[in-house]
């Protein structure tokens, strides 16, 4: 009911705005459905480390979208309504979990935007919706980047070939604050040429509830793309984190954990491309993937590396249909998926899905 209330007052205020000024607004949408599979039958009914198509072995609904856009030479705001599996899957509880996006910015002075409210990660190589990656899963590296964020942000156009921004944010993947510190982010992004584009992320903070004692975490993405040809796309990802007092074997020492994603997409016709990834998570204190016990009785944090392979046709520019299969490999003592009988450290699953922008 939280989301029909959000979607009727988006569209209400775009009636409202439209009969003000057509041409500083725009509306748009978005739809996914899917299918998936996998072989882990852990009996939960969320896939693990799927944030995209997350049950298995059901027609379902990725997502469904509304954003409603304003865009003036000195005003702009967003305000973008969602429902769906992602949502419902990675968002917080209702009705936070039906607002993708909510703020509202100005320009003080030519390149300089300030804005504040509801915002999607400023982290990642891979973003939150299928349509704009390779491939329709996320991986693993993406899987424990932050979705959403808020609070407020400074961005500036130096030049057409570098942007900074700077974020000042309640935390890491949360809406309302945990804790009575505030995380504190970059993004630099420079594009020497139309081939290349380098990108640096980091957030930097206390992430750990309160009353618990706090713990300093650094955490640092770096993303390149590459176009080397016009059938060529080329993404590369890192992830390197450091949490201070966080080692499992010792409490007063700082733990690390990296993680990296390297794909390649071929475009054989505007109408069909085919896509490959290589993915690497290692996380052995589990700062972000949490501890668990190993089949050999030690604690431990996620060590695990993949690899995925899609193809994608699209019939019109804004519609498309892909399949796509994964095989994720955990180390040898992870034995974190099971087959009903018996657990062991490998699983494969594989994701069909459409979905069409509107």
């Amino acid at each position: 009911m939280n989301f029909y209330k959000t979607l009727v007052l988006t569209i209400v205020f775009a009636s409202i705005c439209y009969s003000q000024d057509f041409s500083k607004f725009s509306i748009g949408g978005y739809v996914d459905t899917y299918y998936s599979y996998d072989d882990d039958k852990n009996g939960n009914s969320l896939r693990q480390f799927s944030t995209i198509a997350p049950y298995r072995e059901e027609f379902r609904l990725n997502i469904a979208a509304i954003s409603l856009k304003y865009s003036d030479e000195k005003v702009r705001a967003v305000i973008t309504a969602h429902y769906g599996d992602i949502p419902q899957a990675n968002w917080p509880a209702v009705p936070l979990q039906f607002i993708q996006e909510a703020y509202a910015g100005f320009n003080p002075a030519k390149g300089l935007w300030i804005d504040a409210g509801y915002f999607i990660t400023h982290i990642g190589a891979e973003g939150l919706y299928p349509k704009n990656n390779f491939l329709t899963s996320h991986a693993l590296t993406t899987f424990y980047e932050p979705f959403f964020q808020s609070g407020v942000r400074i961005g500036y156009d130096f030049s057409n070939k570098f942007y900074g921004c700077v974020h000042l944010l309640n935390g890491y993947n949360v809406f309302a604050d945990n804790n009575k510190n505030k995380s504190a982010g970059i993004t630099l992004d420079y594009k020497p040429s139309p081939k290349y584009e380098f990108i640096y992320n980091n957030i930097i903070g206390n992430e750990i509830s309160s009353p618990e004692p706090g713990k300093l975490r650094i955490y640092n993405n770096l993303v390149i793309k590459f176009f080397p040809g016009k059938s060529i796309d080329v993404l590369i990802g890192g992830d390197g984190c450091i949490q201070e007092k966080s080692k499992i074997d010792d409490s007063t020492s700082s733990a690390r954990m990296f993680s990296v994603l390297a794909s390649v997409r071929y475009h054989f016709s505007k109408k069909f491309s085919a896509s490959l990834r290589g993915e690497l998570h290692n996380d052995p204190d589990g700062i972000m993937s949490g501890v668990f016990v190993d089949s050999e009785g030690k604690s431990t944090g996620l060590k695990a590396y993949g690899v995925t392979f899609g193809i994608e046709i699209r019939p019109v520019e804004k519609a498309y249909f892909r399949i796509e299969s994964r095989y994720l490999i955990a180390d040898k003592n992870q034995e974190i998926f099971t087959n009903g009988t018996e657990t062991r450290n490998t699983r494969f699953e594989a994701i069909t899905n459409a979905g069409i922008e509107f």
